[in-house]
């Protein structure tokens, strides 16, 4: 509930090997007579590739399936899918060796789910998607992570670690949500629940109970709207403080350990909490798994760095249907639909920063 994510196990599992990417890739297909949508310095993209890109994007974020042919969404995503393909084919043969090394354990967590969850299979056998178009993308999208990760250097993630240390100490945390919201798990709409006020009042009535040396087990199970951690007495056991939403993650870090803070409000309604326990060890002393996940967010700097400063360099010319041909204007998609890469709300924000391998 703290970080929304509502991504299957597999899904999941994909996204975090590509932690400084939002957008998914997909290799270049063979067959037919293609249609060019666009070139860049030194290549050029197909209909029929961008096409098997569009499909695997759309079964791996599903959110975005009603907008995906909106032109200037599409038009970004074919931008992103471009740089993709440049700086995947820069990895050296010690990148391309970890990238394959990880696709195969991507490919076992794909056939899992592919054989466990009936949506994800029912989507790819519409999109006629095979074993061999999600290993390509994996490969694609894993050799990017890696040739990132290769330019970041120790005293850049010292320095990373020094500045966001607050994303990256280890937590537990008792928590107790009043939520203000609820969301139909079929439909993804979101309800009221309470009021704001009626949320509030509520926290502190809880507050006050657990003050007063009420049971933490038993209040949750009556009081909280977390369904990850009410039936755990409200526990959240050793987490990474960074993939909290911004004002619980603020509270975990600074809020006095082993005394119960006032109610804080987030997106989700009103959470009281308890730290336990908050550890901020010096970044020598990180492990290695610790060391990866300051090691990707500077690698997601570096690409948000390629995204300003050397892709205008690389010449791009779109050639995608214009608007009026595309989509007519009585058809388009809602206004309001996402106009950039970052992941709906309903289904993983930005607030979850997933480390890359």
């Amino acid at each position: 509930m703290l970080h929304s994510s509502r991504k299957s196990a597999w899904r999941k599992g994909a996204l975090l090997i590509m932690a400084v990417v939002l957008v998914m890739t997909m290799a270049a297909c063979g067959g037919a007579k293609e249609t060019e949508v666009a070139t860049y310095k030194g290549g050029n993209v197909t209909d029929k590739e961008f096409n098997k890109y569009l499909d695997v994007f759309t079964v791996m974020q599903p959110a975005y399936a009603q907008v995906i042919e909106i032109p200037q969404f599409k038009e970004q995503l074919l931008q992103q899918y471009i740089s993709y393909k440049i700086i995947s084919g820069q990895a050296s043969k010690e990148d391309i060796k970890k990238a394959e090394k990880e696709v195969k354990e991507q490919m076992k967590q794909y056939k899992a789910a592919l054989s466990q969850d009936a949506e994800l299979k029912a989507a790819v056998d519409a999109k006629k998607l095979k074993e061999k178009d999600m290993e390509n993308y994996l490969l694609m999208t894993s050799k990017l992570v890696a040739r990132m990760n290769s330019q970041v250097t120790e005293e850049e993630m010292k320095t990373e670690y020094e500045k966001n240390g607050i994303n990256y100490a280890t937590v537990s945390v008792r928590q107790i949500l009043v939520a203000t919201k609820t969301t139909d798990p079929a439909t993804q709409e979101e309800k009221e629940l309470r009021t704001d006020a009626e949320a509030l009042a509520r926290a502190k009535e809880v507050k006050d109970k657990l003050a007063a040396g009420g049971d933490w087990a038993a209040l949750a199970k009556e009081y909280s709207d977390d369904p990850g951690s009410k039936d755990a007495g409200g526990l959240y056991a050793d987490k990474k403080n960074g993939q909290w939403v911004e004002e619980f993650k603020q509270a975990a870090y600074k809020q006095e350990i082993g005394v119960i803070g006032d109610p804080v409000q987030t997106e989700f309604g009103y959470h009281v909490i308890l730290v336990e326990k908050r550890d901020t060890p010096a970044f020598d002393k990180l492990s290695e798994t610790d060391k990866e996940a300051v090691r990707g967010a500077v690698a997601s700097e570096h690409m948000n760095k390629y995204m300003t400063d050397e892709l205008p360099k690389q010449e791009i010319v779109i050639k995608l249907p214009k608007a009026e041909e595309e989509t007519p204007a009585s058809d388009a998609p809602a206004s309001d639909a996402p106009a950039g890469d970052e992941t709906p709300a309903t289904d993983a924000p930005a607030t979850e920063a997933p480390a890359t391998k």
